[in-house]
């Protein structure tokens, strides 16, 4: 048995096709089914990677009877959240509104026939239990509601909720926010900080690697040592704990701990992008190598296991395998004795903590108590010789490691978070001198422009062969971002001639006049048009191109690109100043805008130590042009005037020191 899914190319869309659920995708065909047969949509939000979506599956969406019932009361919709973001986007805000919580997937919605929504639950089990209705009731209950006389009332609020957002959904402004905007957000971020393990308070705990970023150039432009600490602290301890994967690199999607011990184990892709770039900014920042090393294997771990043969990276990996969540990851003492045998498998299981009893349903998830010194010190044995052992004991259980039967692999290619990857591996191949980085930046952008680059427009997803589904603005932004790293770290000209070529593309089709930039086009058949400026599970698109707009700006000295950055600013700052840690983006846009010392460096004759140098320093507001031309220049401008050009090496690494 097979329904319409069978025809998608979504791997999360396949995992339901057999499913006796008659699906339909997103689209017309389902929409005109709900008005001629007059029922609710039951609009099921996920994706493939994630768990608690792999169990509703298994206990509820391939069970006959409630299929049945699904099927009889519903035209039933499956929705990969990655790949239509925008129907995500607004479905997950409205359910936040009904159900006054942060929402989460698997996200189940009932709609209206157009398409407005009146109800919202995340995960159902599959009958009542510890309070929590079960889906079959859920189902009654909304079919019971929808043909009796409240269906009217039901109707009226669901349209007033859509009137609502569609008004508060404001994409311009008139004012423009302040330093002390920047320094409230600052003092907002410490009182919510944790004060031992670092990130947010409270749990679950996101790795938010962006607000690490902001918290690194306030630093720097403040000289505010109470930020680089929590910086440090907070970096440490996502290493340290079990949401890295000490085996093989790369972070999972978040820890339900507060000491960052017990991960969700899905990897994404936009995660690892963006912490490779944040422990590359940590390690410019702090020159500290632990920085560099979680970068290198953090990318190591996307050019392993992640990449496409002819470029561009897939889009997550699974928390499951073999039916059980982490069992890939997670190891006993006896598994690690069988891989390294004697006192080095024990030396491994004290420095990981592997324990009989376990840590995570009678397994161990690797996490380090104490730095690799501190342990060597403690057990009075030779630092290099700990470290020798160490080194070659995880190569040994990451060669068994990956004998296991594996996760699943969401081999989606996305234009926005590949365009993350591209900034992440441009500027880690400068900086760590890594060619095989840089190589990997140019082949997905390279790749994006063959697959997804169409008739001067991009395409959001390609998969099977297939590129589909116009882009919306994380697309455009996150790409732009990737385009300039490329051209500032000396790929060529191209990248930047492509990176304004986009953000025409977004000023004529996403931007509202004197204001912000809206998702989508607006060509997509949806019940509003919205513009994001909070940060969720990746960055604001707006926030993003505010900063990217600033760049180019610095780059070009075009002043479209000045005044757009401003209309978002302007459109930013209520969200600002109603919850300034959920803006990080936008904040670290402004951070630039502000800067007094924001430098444009052009330079011509670029020689190996000055290019040495720009890849290594820390420079979150500098923008860098590169001239043809064989006699070593550089002009040095900011707050709109230039200094007397300088000619000769010392002079030149002595000025860029001081940026």
């Amino acid at each position: 048995m097979v329904n319409r899914l069978a025809k998608e190319k979504s791997p999360y869309l396949l995992q339901h096709a057999d499913n006796p659920v008659d699906w339909y995708p997103w689209g017309d065909e389902a929409f005109r089914a709900a008005q001629s047969q007059d029922k609710p949509i039951f609009l099921s939000i996920g994706y493939a990677t994630c768990h608690w979506c792999h169990v509703m599956k298994r206990e509820s969406f391939e069970n006959g009877e409630i299929a049945q019932l699904l099927n009889r009361a519903f035209i039933n919709i499956k929705v990969d959240r990655e790949e239509r973001p925008e129907v995500d986007s607004i479905y997950m805000e409205f359910a936040q509104a009904l159900m006054s919580s942060a929402g989460g997937w698997p996200l189940n919605v009932i709609l209206t026939p157009d398409l407005k929504p009146f109800f919202a639950v995340t995960y159902l089990p599959p009958k009542n239990i510890k309070g929590l209705m079960g889906l079959p009731e859920f189902v009654q209950h909304i079919q019971t509601l929808w043909v009796s006389d409240e269906r009217q009332s039901i109707c009226k609020e669901a349209e007033k909720l859509v009137e609502m957002f569609a008004h508060t959904s404001n994409a311009t402004g008139h004012e423009l926010p302040t330093q002390q905007h920047l320094m409230e957000a600052v003092e907002k971020f410490f009182n919510l900080a944790d004060p031992v393990y670092g990130g947010i308070r409270g749990t679950p705990k996101f790795p938010m690697g962006y607000q690490s970023e902001f918290l690194m150039a306030h630093a720097k432009v403040k000289g505010d040592s109470r930020a680089l600490f929590y910086v440090e602290l907070t970096l440490e301890a996502m290493h340290q704990g079990g949401i890295y994967d000490h085996l093989g690199g790369g972070f999972a999607r978040y820890a339900a701990d507060e000491e960052w011990s017990i991960p969700h184990f899905e990897k994404m892709l936009y995660d690892n992008a963006i912490l490779a770039k944040t422990y590359l900014e940590a390690w410019k920042v702090t020159k500290k190598e632990k920085y560099a090393d979680v970068t290198r294997e953090t990318l190591s771990y996307l050019l392993r296991d992640m990449a496409h043969p002819e470029g561009g990276f897939y889009s997550g990996e699974d928390a499951d395998s073999d039916g059980h969540e982490g069992l890939y990851y997670t190891w006993t003492p006896l598994e690690v004795q069988e891989v390294v045998p004697g006192e080095d498998g024990e030396l491994l299981c004290a420095f990981f903590d592997i324990t009989h009893q376990g840590n995570f349903e009678g397994r161990n998830v690797l996490h380090i108590d104490l730095p690799a010194d501190e342990f060597a010190a403690q057990l009075n044995v030779s630092l290099d010789l700990f470290r020798e052992k160490l080194k070659k004991g995880r190569a040994d259980l990451l060669r068994q490691r990956q004998s296991r039967p594996k996760p699943l692999r969401d081999e989606k290619i996305l234009t926005s978070w590949n365009g993350l990857a591209i900034d992440a591996l441009a500027r880690a191949g400068s900086s760590l001198k890594e060619p095989r980085f840089t190589e990997a930046a140019l082949q997905t952008a390279e790749f994006i422009r063959k697959n997804l680059w169409k008739e001067g427009k991009l395409l959001h997803r390609w998969c099977g062969q297939e590129a589909k589904f116009d882009a919306g603005l994380e697309d455009y932004v996150y790409l732009i971002k990737g385009l300039l790293s490329l051209y500032e770290e000396g790929c060529g000209e191209t990248y930047l001639e492509w990176a304004k070529l986009l953000a025409a593309v977004c000023e004529r089709d996403f931007k509202e006049i004197d204001g912000a930039f809206y998702q989508t086009d607006g060509r997509e058949p949806l019940i509003l048009r919205k513009c994001e400026f909070y940060d969720g599970a990746e960055p604001s698109g707006n926030g993003v191109h505010t900063e990217n707009l600033l760049h180019l700006y610095q780059l070009t000295q075009e002043e479209s690109y000045l005044h757009q950055a401003e209309d978002v600013l302007k459109a930013s700052k209520d969200y600002i100043e109603m919850f300034p840690p959920g803006t990080c983006y936008h904040l670290k846009a402004l951070q630039r805008y502000l800067d007094p010392a924001a430098t444009t460096l052009t330079l011509t004759g670029i020689t190996p130590e000055i290019r040495a140098l720009l890849a290594s320093h820390f420079l979150p507001h500098a923008a860098v042009v590169l001239r043809e031309g064989s006699e070593l220049s550089c002009l040095i401008c900011r707050s709109g005037a230039c200094e007397p050009p300088l000619t000769k090496l010392d002079a030149i690494i002595q000025a860029i020191e001081k940026v």
